[in-house]
């Protein structure tokens, strides 16, 4: 199979990017589900899908955005398996703090809407929707 490479980076595969995305997510829903346990899950798992849902989504992203981005140049999960976002226009790295907000945000929004997560699936450069919204991305380090 070819490698895609870009900006002299090779792009992440989509196994690796899946991996990045559900260790991170398992991580940070570990002190949520230890919250949800103590007031009692059963109540969590009954309850019917709310708007708030979307809003705590999408504050999530944000959050996670500003904090990891401006370190890490994406997220938690792309340091952990030595990933990185890019600009897709440039090449450089994608570390402002609103730049990681926004991604984040489109990530944790659009995912409600199964589609833009899995356009990754036919996408020649393995970019997800909001990676094309965003103009980014995700790519191996180099170093």
């Amino acid at each position: 199979m070819k490698e895609n490479t870009i900006y002299g980076y090779k792009l992440a595969s989509i196994g690796k990017r899946l991996i990045a995305s559900l260790i991170e997510a398992i991580i940070f829903l570990l002190p949520q589900m230890l919250i949800y346990y103590m007031l009692g899950i059963s109540d969590y798992w009954s309850r019917d899908f709310e708007l708030s849902d979307i809003i705590h989504s999408a504050f999530s992203g944000i959050l996670v955005g500003i904090i990891f981005y401006p370190i890490y140049s994406g997220n938690l999960g792309h340091r952990i398996f030595n990933l990185k976002v890019i600009s897709s226009e440039n090449g450089e790295d994608f570390k402002k703090p609103k730049n990681g907000a926004i991604r984040e945000l489109l990530k944790n929004v659009l995912s409600f809407l199964i589609i833009p997560v899995i356009w990754i699936l036919w996408d020649d450069k393995n970019q997800n929707l909001y990676d094309k919204i965003s103009k980014t991305y995700v790519v191996r380090r180099n170093d």
